[in-house]
């Protein structure tokens, strides 16, 4: 089996990533261990009770060594997470669990990095970066379309989706294999 560097576990939408990483962030303090523990959530996960048990929990551990992402698309395997169940204000909740709340740009690289580096620093709460994003952006049949949460483009439409990422990247001949 082959792991990708970094990558203790992998969750799925029931929301038990948070609650495992709460429990990683925690093992780092009991050992004395000095890292720090990324988890990545999304929109529709966040309507889970287990990560709410989990967001109550970190601030009052005082866990400034875990981070959540919450990649914050609108879209759900369902249909969009409005029509399901709302979650805003998102922000407003988690401040008042006590979580520091940072907001980017989720496709800017510059605004990710920072976010993640200032993470880092947060001394006894921990941080939620809140990653505004557009699913599926920049390939015209998918962005912001449910129906390709839990669904793969065929063989032709991921040849159309490669090319409109191409083009918009200023590529023009494949020369990634895609």
């Amino acid at each position: 089996m082959t792991k990708t560097p970094g990558v203790d576990m992998t969750a799925g939408s029931l929301g038990h990533g948070l609650s495992a990483g709460l429990g990683m962030a925690l093992a780092a303090r009991v050992t004395g261990r000095a890292y720090h523990t990324w988890v990545m959530i999304g929109d529709g996960e966040t309507q889970e009770g287990s990560i709410w048990e989990a967001a109550l929990v970190a601030p009052n551990l005082h866990l400034g060594n875990l981070t959540a992402i919450l990649d914050c698309n609108g879209i759900q395997n369902d249909d969009f997470v409005e029509r399901i169940m709302p979650l805003d204000p998102v922000v407003t909740k988690w401040q008042a669990f006590g979580w520091r709340v940072v907001e980017i740009d989720g496709h800017d690289m510059g605004q990710i990095a920072a976010a993640l580096e200032d993470s880092r620093d947060a001394a006894n709460e921990p941080v939620l970066i809140v990653a505004h994003t557009v699913k599926g952006k920049g390939v015209s049949f998918l962005e912001g379309n449910p129906f390709w949460h839990g669904n793969a483009p065929d063989a032709t439409q991921a040849q159309v989706a490669c090319a409109e990422i191409r083009a918009a990247a200023g590529i023009r001949e494949d020369t990634d294999g895609c």
